[in-house]
């Protein structure tokens, strides 16, 4: 199988808790994976220098990546909490239309415009944006935070088998143990529940744009 499959996400660590257990499946049938991270999230540890934290965060970020299952990741570098700002400013736009171009995904998952963190909310309206001048990709949204008035159809996954390996990899982002160790629970729970909803032990949610 030669499908290509992109996700763009803000932060380093939002694909895998949004959707580390379908990533992991979808590298173990065949596919290619390709992660676009916005931010280097340099503002996510006040102990740390900025410039120590970006090297330790792509570092972690790409070993993370490639344990999960994607092929490559892929940082744009623009300024934590200030992605709106940089988006126009470096017409990251065009950026983004360039990745799609090169790899020709045949599906592309980001965020939820109703996610609450403003990050994430930038990234999605971009990406829905950037995808309409192509034909015949799919686009879905991830959940990091609760998403709350979402309309579009939803889509389930059946992570049973690669739930595991999805915990395991939001434990290896040592550099952001204060804010990953407290998004265990509700982790959990969120792909539990969905699990029961639809009869498997664990499953994660998705949102079809289009």
């Amino acid at each position: 199988m030669n499908e290509v499959i992109l996700v763009f996400s803000s932060h380093a660590d939002d694909l895998e808790i949004g959707m580390g257990g379908t990533i992991a499946k979808y590298a173990k049938e065949g596919r290619k994976i390709i992660s676009v991270v916005f931010s280097y999230g340099e503002l996510s540890n006040p102990i740390l220098k900025k410039e120590v934290l970006i090297k330790e965060r792509v570092k972690e970020a790409k070993e993370i990546g490639k344990f999960i299952g994607c092929k490559e990741t892929i940082f744009l570098g623009l300024r934590d909490m200030s992605l709106e700002e940089d988006i126009k400013k470096y017409d990251i736009k065009n950026k983004v239309k360039n990745l799609i171009k090169k790899y020709k995904p045949v599906k592309i998952f980001t965020h939820s415009i109703f996610d609450p963190h403003q990050d994430h909310k930038d990234v999605g309206n971009l990406v829905i944006e950037a995808l309409d001048e192509f034909k015949g990709v799919s686009l879905f949204a991830f959940e990091v935070w609760n998403v709350v008035h979402e309309t579009h159809p939803r889509i389930y996954v059946d992570i049973s088998e690669t739930f595991k390996k999805k915990i395991e990899s939001i434990k290896r982002f040592r550099s952001q143990r204060i804010y990953t160790y407290s998004l265990f629970v509700p982790v959990y729970l969120r792909a539990k529940i969905i699990g029961l909803m639809n009869g498997y032990r664990y499953g994660e949610r998705f949102y079809k744009i289009r």
